[in-house]
């Protein structure tokens, strides 16, 4: 095999996706079932690594503050109104201003610090409390998902920015129409493929905030930002988001895919209950998509 066909074949081998999408990788690249064959069964079980992580989440919706206010002393929501910066906290949810919202009483709820289980229940009591006080989202709101970075490697870093793009179209497919390459949250550039430290990474962005993956986030909050999902107060679609986000990272820190993912069973780090999951995503939208016969 060439040098190039053989970085391939490693790549394949490595990547933490199903047998049976390794086995189709390697038949593209033009090996007989024989060669495909040997090469899987040398391969040893896989198995899945512990990752504790820290995340945020900024909800941005439509929401009457002093209907929020109640709400969250009914949930047990600490929380304060501040008005628009990036300050990180960790033992309250702040409500601050947006001019990217548009519509009546534009908010972003930004979370403190979270992990765990109990950043999870706190998470679903806010959600919980934004929807008892009538938050509406349209066209213009985004949900946006950190992710501690601070022990990232940088090859591990430029790692999930190649991931992400890798799968970037397929992502796309179970996002809003509205979230797909929008001013707000753009495709990565092919660049970020060649990228080895963090400083290549936030050239090959020319030092834009506004991709799918936000790479100057690390600079200020030592986090990855995801900006693509669209608004939503929904617990479950952010919760998925968050744990598609984390476990993103974690993947990230020893593989990176090196070929394009193309159905949602190749994702590598999202177990049997998350892959279905996107996948009624993906099928809600190609149905919402899908031309409707002329009456």
């Amino acid at each position: 095999m060439t040098d190039s066909l053989t970085s391939q074949v490693e790549n394949i081998k490595n990547a933490r996706t199903p047998k049976t999408a390794k086995k189709n990788a390697l038949l593209k690249l033009g090996l007989t079932p024989y060669e495909v064959d040997l090469l899987l069964d040398s391969l040893p079980k896989a198995t899945r690594e512990r990752h504790t992580f820290t995340f945020g989440v900024e909800i941005e919706c439509l929401m009457p503050r002093h209907r929020f206010a109640e709400a969250a002393a009914a949930n047990h929501v600490r929380y304060a109104y501040e008005g628009y910066n990036h300050v990180d906290n960790r033992t309250y949810f702040k409500l601050v201003s947006d001019a990217s919202i548009v519509g009546a009483n534009p908010i972003e709820c930004v979370s403190p610090v979270l992990s765990g289980k109990k950043g999870f229940a706190a998470l679903e009591a806010c959600c919980k409390a934004i929807n008892e006080a009538g938050a509406t989202v349209n066209r213009s709101t985004g949900l946006h998902v950190h992710i501690g970075a601070a022990d990232l490697t940088d090859e591990a870093y430029c790692n999930v920015f190649a991931n992400y793009a890798s799968c970037s179209g397929l992502i796309g497919s179970f996002m809003a129409p509205s979230r797909r390459n929008t001013h707000w949250a753009k495709r990565l550039p092919a660049a970020v493929h060649r990228c080895h430290t963090r400083r290549e990474i936030l050239e090959a962005c020319a030092g834009d905030r506004y991709y799918e993956v936000n790479p100057c986030a690390y600079l200020r909050h030592k986090t990855i930002e995801f900006r693509q999902h669209g608004g939503t107060t929904d617990y479950e679609k952010i919760s998925m988001w968050v744990k598609f986000c984390a476990k993103l990272v974690a993947y990230s820190k020893k593989h990176r895919v090196g070929y394009q993912l193309l159905t949602i069973d190749e994702i590598p780090w999202l177990n049997a209950e998350e892959k279905a999951y996107f996948t009624r995503r993906q099928a809600h939208f190609t149905r919402l998509l899908a031309p409707r016969p002329i009456q």
